[in-house]
């Protein structure tokens, strides 16, 4: 597995390229923005694939030349509210369901009600449900702590170590959240 990523839009969104050999997915692009296209370069996406359906995450999918677009279905009224004319996703995935080989969905809501993330190889692409340090507002339309709690009970009970790759800010591990997130050690 290859990971490139790009900072991008006014909020900071973390937008991820991820090669591998059953093909190549864009995480979260966020706007339509020459960083935007200078990540992918010359490189053909295989699927566009969206872990919440926030304006922020979502606002460059369809300068992407994609054969697929993907998310969980419930966050799609925030898609069509802030871009109402879009094209259409062409799937919506759900828990447990494989993207491409290799690409493991897992839904947790909280931050979104179809908030999802990437469990691939050793990584996590995480979207707005954990950060380092931190975890993904619940006060938007659509959001509960009682779920994220859920929610990050599920993500942090994952057995052994991962590299995590949040929406914002910098990448940590699960191990590192796990004994120093105070949101995660509350869960105790």
């Amino acid at each position: 597995m290859r990971v490139s990523s790009a900072c991008l839009g006014s909020l900071g969104t973390n937008c991820y390229l991820i090669e591998l050999e059953s093909g190549t997915l864009l995480i979260d692009p966020a706007e339509d923005s020459p960083a935007l296209h200078s990540l992918i370069g010359d490189r053909s996406v295989d699927v566009v694939v969206l872990t919440h359906g926030h304006f922020d995450h979502v606002g460059g999918t369809w300068a992407i030349n994609a054969p697929e677009i993907v998310m969980h279905r419930d966050d799609l009224p925030f898609v069509d509210q802030f871009f109402p004319d879009h094209d259409p996703i062409h799937r919506h995935v759900e828990d447990g369901d494989e993207i491409i080989s290799g690409v493991k969905v897992l839904h947790l809501p909280g931050h979104s009600p179809g908030s999802i993330v990437l469990q691939v190889e050793d990584a996590l692409f995480v979207g707005d449900v954990l950060f380092a340090g931190s975890i993904g507002r619940t006060d938007l339309p659509g959001g509960s702590m009682e779920v994220m709690a859920d929610s990050l009970k599920r993500l942090t009970g994952l057995p052994g170590d991962y590299d995590v790759y949040p929406g914002h800010g910098e990448s940590t591990t699960l191990d590192c959240e796990r004994q120093i997130n105070p949101y995660i050690r509350m869960l105790r």
